[in-house]
């Protein structure tokens, strides 16, 4: 039996993958194994992760400490309803996040991905005015070029890209503001908050860093005003940290930049490394007191048959032993060398190709001069070009950007700008 010639097969009959035009992309990879920044194929080549795997793999691939944490939970107990019941891993789970933010979300909702951790979100501040007698305000604000998930609500509340356009009909209002990194950003989330606020229970946003969106950078100071105001305004303000928590901007959580704490927070990728789908919804002691009655219609009415799965808990758990301050030094030397080798990029012969570039902890994003959009042809064939050479990135359109574990090393990344060196100039003559 030729196992990869059926594996072949197998995918090509049924396969559906997410974002992929299945009639226009190339048969994948078939990967066996990974260990570290590598995944390795069946034929045998190691291809450098620089993507963490959609953003996920921040410690690498099957780091030891999360595995066995895991495999240990699996001995014991591998899943109960989280309802009526507890574990250990939850219970301390739930204690080491609140304590992460200082008390200011000591209330832990787990699901199992990040677009339902921000579904969540959004149901609990729509909800709570409910519950308080107001469900007068019952829109959000969202900001332009932001994304949130592909969910009915988190496609509402995102950016009306080429991702969601086609789904308009089924989409809720909201209102639009300003996207953090433009001029006049402020005024116009003032503006929105000032003229209707009394409809208004919600500004969700990512902090610090707009992913999906181009991996667009902006100043903690927006993060602070836009608190203020929603203080100001009676409105939740709702961080979606499932690209953003758990180092990759340099601080444990990106809006500590700021010195300010949400009243929701959505975490996801980093929470588990990747190891097992999972997710959690942080919110306030004010959100929890809302729903917190003798009253059984108050009640959250959200729930997955996998909500705080033992050994996604474990993993959380494993990945938060791994955050130390070894590990934000490691971010921080990331950080520096991604510096260093943008600027011998932009000097170098891939320098007329390249517009702007930008980076922060783990990231570093680089905007290619192609007039290309997220539907064009450039992203896929730019990561084709690149996993022939051993390296995974996967362009945001004419964005390339890498998303490094925090187990990179100095070699590791300079061997990465030398292939999107050579691969940026093919594209380019």
């Amino acid at each position: 039996m030729n196992q990869t010639a059926d594996i072949l097969n197998w995918h090509a009959k049924h396969a559906w993958q997410p974002f992929t035009q299945m009639k226009l992309s190339a048969p994948p990879v078939i990967i066996d194994r990974a260990e570290g920044l590598y995944l390795i194929a069946s034929d045998g080549r190691k291809i450098i992760d620089a993507v963490g795997s959609w953003w996920v793999s921040i410690h690498g691939h099957n780091h030891p400490d999360i595995v066995n944490a895991v495999q240990k939970q699996l001995n014991a107990l591998d899943q109960v309803m989280y309802a009526g019941f507890t574990h250990e891993p939850a219970a301390r789970l739930s204690h080491r996040l609140s304590e992460k933010t200082n008390g200011h979300l000591p209330r832990a909702f787990y699901s199992d991905n990040g677009a339902c951790a921000v579904e969540i979100g959004l149901k609990m501040a729509f909800q709570y005015f409910v519950n308080c007698g107001r469900p007068e305000k019952s829109k959000f604000i969202t900001l332009e070029n932001g994304y949130h998930g592909d969910t009915i609500g988190t496609m509402s509340t995102g950016a009306r890209s080429v991702f969601h356009k086609m789904y308009e009909p089924l989409l809720f209002p909201v209102f639009t503001a300003k996207g953090p990194d433009q001029e006049g950003a402020i005024d116009s989330l003032r503006q929105i908050l000032e003229s209707n606020s009394h409809e208004i229970c919600g500004l969700i946003l990512e902090p610090i860093i707009q992913g999906a969106g181009g991996m667009i950078m902006y100043s903690p100071s927006y993060l602070k005003e836009a608190r203020t105001l929603c203080d100001q305004h009676d409105v939740f303000l709702i961080a979606d940290e499932v690209f953003t928590g758990f180092g990759r901007t340099g601080s444990f959580f990106a809006c500590e930049q700021a010195q300010i704490w949400p009243d929701i927070m959505a975490l996801c990728k980093g929470l588990s490394a990747g190891v097992v789908p999972f997710a959690a919804t942080l919110a306030s002691e004010k959100v929890y007191q809302g729903f917190y009655s003798d009253d059984r219609s108050h009640t959250l009415f959200h729930g997955h048959s996998m909500t705080a799965n033992p050994a996604g808990c474990a993993a959380a758990n494993a990945s938060l032993d791994l955050i130390d301050d070894t590990c934000m030094t490691q971010i921080k030397w990331i950080e520096s060398w991604n510096q260093e080798n943008l600027r011998t990029l932009c000097a170098g012969r891939a320098s007329s190709l390249i517009r702007t570039t930008r980076q922060m902890g783990s990231v570093a994003a680089m905007e290619i001069a192609l007039n290309s959009g997220y539907t064009g042809s450039f992203s896929p064939n730019f990561r084709e070009r690149c996993v022939e050479k051993g390296l995974l990135v996967r362009p945001l359109g004419n964005i390339v950007y890498l998303c490094l574990p925090y187990i990179t090393e100095r070699s590791e990344l300079d061997r990465i700008y030398e292939i999107l060196e050579e691969t940026i100039v093919e594209f380019g003559g």
